[in-house]
């Protein structure tokens, strides 16, 4: 019986396109310079992008942004006039962090927080830690220790889990990290001094080969794949018995305070940068002038907090105000208001959000004109700079006092404005009667639409997915 003919080898799938001198100048820099110094960015798509996103509980924020939320590794500003909800949206984004297992950190100088509105927006206690930083300078030394103690844990974690799958390296490198009063004389002793570890391009030489061994794409950065399967994790305790018994409880599933996944996000928040003085300002007396000192700090600093934070997943974020600028004479061209900082904040920030009070919200069926106080207000959003995606959206958001944003209402108001939800007679309908399936029905504006979201995921799915194609 003679043979058939053979069938056709199945076509495989045509790899990434390579750039040959493109290749040829990062593998030189690599052996003159070290692994992880150079690669092309065809080799992973987490290379040069943000650590990550922590969701903001505002759907209007994050269509403005274009992203599912603030993004890690980045620093963002939020800013806008006194009463806008700008710590209201701060805390909405630690309490977001924290339900995706994060840490928020608190930068608070105006002293102006109410703890039981934090809770009742979700903010953890346990999960927030609060940093006094009197001065522009505190506050930036006190950042930088809690970044370089961040990034110490997650680097040792890393190393532990490729020395965990049998991968050979050098020792991380350590380099001594001193902490002097910043109030002290300059000739005084540190205060503080850390031994810390310090993540290089030999642990990133490392990973690579790992990468390549277990066949993910090889970068040499710590991306997500290669933390799915390396699994790092930080174990709060030098005691071996301990550190034993925690990682064997950590791979049985147990749950065990002294051992955590690696990487957990962190936002850091300060709040604000206008009501934060400079050290000169606070020993000089109430008649001395000290223009742009602040902004000089701002701009130093943040030069440095940029390198220290692109390889970690933590987020800045800097609430600052803005102020009227002064008219000198009667043509003044530009804007009439400006924020505090300088041009510093404005040059490393990667997301620039502008938020503004421009409506009052009442009760459904009750008015100023009957005598009642609102209950929260209409904020416009506004992103002047965004290296993430589009820049310039114009959002809006309702704002309830005590409760933070409110979905429904935006989503209610974008739904009404494109003809989706038809309102007539203090009643409101979607003109697409299967969007509700067999319960389609009238509803009385936004805050029975809220009532209606927080018994049905699906709707409320179906509702998120219409209002972000709007964008």
């Amino acid at each position: 019986m003679s043979k058939g003919p053979k069938p056709p080898k199945p076509k495989t799938a045509p790899g990434p396109k390579r750039d040959l001198l493109a290749r040829t100048l990062a593998s030189h820099v690599r052996r003159a310079h070290g692994q992880g110094s150079a690669q092309t960015l065809d080799i992973s798509e987490e290379m040069g992008a943000p650590r990550g996103y922590v969701p903001t509980l505002n759907i209007a924020l994050e269509r403005a942004l274009g992203t599912t939320g603030i993004p890690l590794g980045r620093i963002t500003e939020i800013s806008g006039w006194a009463g806008a909800g700008k710590s209201t949206m701060l805390d909405q984004i630690f309490a977001a962090t924290q339900a995706k297992g994060g840490i928020g950190v608190l930068a608070d100088t105006e002293r102006s927080r109410n703890r039981a509105y934090m809770a009742s927006l979700g903010v953890k206690p346990e999960s927030l830690v609060w940093i006094d930083g009197k001065t522009v300078e505190g506050m930036f030394d006190e950042i930088e220790t809690l970044v370089r103690t961040v990034a110490h844990l997650n680097a040792t974690a890393w190393v532990d889990a490729l020395a965990r799958a049998g991968c050979k390296m050098q020792k991380l490198n350590t380099y001594r990290y001193v902490v002097f009063d910043p109030q002290g004389p300059k000739n005084a002793k540190p205060i503080a001094s850390y031994d810390f570890v310090q993540w290089g391009r030999a642990q990133a030489a490392a990973l690579l080969d790992w990468q390549k061994s277990v066949g993910l794409r090889p970068s040499g950065i710590r991306d997500t794949a290669s933390r799915k399967l390396l699994g790092p994790v930080v174990i709060h305790t030098e005691d071996s018995a301990e550190r034993k018994k925690a990682l064997t409880d950590w791979a049985k599933g147990v749950p065990n305070e002294l051992i955590q996944e690696a990487d957990r996000p962190v936002v850091i928040g300060w709040d604000s940068v206008a009501g934060t003085a400079t050290e000169a300002e606070l020993d000089g007396s109430a008649r001395d002038v000290h223009p742009a000192t602040a902004a000089r700090v701002i701009r130093r600093n943040l030069r440095r907090l940029v390198q220290l934070i692109d390889d970690e997943a933590i987020g800045m974020i800097l609430v600052n105000q803005r102020y009227e600028k002064i008219a000198m004479g009667r043509n003044m061209y530009g804007p009439t208001s400006e924020t505090y900082g300088g041009g510093g904040i404005k040059y490393h920030t990667t997301i620039r959000v502008e938020v503004d009070r421009c409506g009052d919200i009442f009760a459904p069926g009750k008015s100023r004109a009957q005598g009642h106080p609102p209950i929260g207000q209409e904020v416009k959003i506004k992103v002047p700079k965004n290296k993430l995606n589009d820049p310039y959206r114009v959002e809006r958001f309702g704002l309830l006092f005590g409760k933070g944003a409110n979905d429904a209402w935006a989503l209610f108001e974008d739904l009404k404005e494109r003809g989706i939800i038809r309102v007539g007679g203090g009643w409101s309908r979607f003109t697409d009667p299967e969007l509700l399936g067999d319960d389609d029905r009238s509803f009385r504006g936004w805050s029975e639409l809220a009532e209606m979201l927080s018994g049905n995921e699906k709707l409320k799915e179906v509702l998120t997915e219409i209002y972000m194609e709007g964008r």
